[in-house]
């Protein structure tokens, strides 16, 4: 197992044995359904740059972890919040795509989301930048809203295939 995928597992292990664990099969297929749509708006709002819509879906509390593809980490959600808006001041265009998301509910108030994707992103940085890998997310459920929030995000960026010698792209 990869060290990067370490931390979230071992964070929504720690998490489920902190709550009841019986969940029907019934709430389970509720449950997955409710994240399904919270993964739906996380998409759109990273896609719409708009750091309010794009908050929507995050605990915010000191406890919220990020790292993103580019090696930004974030730790609380004062800091993600921040690194969200300097995000939406130098993107240009963002077409973040989730494929195959698989949701796992571990307990009434923790589920595991991981997830393909590919990205197109141009901003004032770096220009356009066209990339895929992988990514995790570890919900928790606002014990106040009833509603799935983000508690931890790990989205990486799978390497380029290394160029063969002799060969031209």
């Amino acid at each position: 197992m990869r060290w990067s995928m370490l931390l979230p597992l071992a964070l929504a292990a720690a998490l489920v044995a902190c709550g009841p664990q019986q969940l029907t099969r019934q709430e389970i297929a509720v449950e997955e359904q409710a994240i399904q749509r919270q993964v739906q708006l996380w998409e759109q709002s990273w896609n719409s740059v708009k750091p309010d819509s794009m908050a929507l879906v995050y605990e915010r509390s000191p406890a919220f972890s990020a790292a993103w593809p580019d090696g930004k980490r974030t730790s609380g959600w004062d800091e993600e919040e921040q690194a969200q808006r300097d995000f939406a001041m130098r993107t240009k265009a963002l077409n973040f795509d989730v494929q195959q998301p698989v949701i796992e509910i571990l307990s009434p108030s923790v589920a595991l989301t991981t997830f393909s994707h590919t990205t197109d992103l141009t901003d004032s940085l770096s220009g356009r930048a066209l990339y895929s890998g992988r990514g995790t997310i570890v919900w928790v459920k606002d014990p106040t809203e009833r509603v799935w929030k983000i508690h931890t995000v790990q989205v990486s960026r799978t390497p380029a295939a290394p160029q063969q010698p002799g060969r031209r792209r």
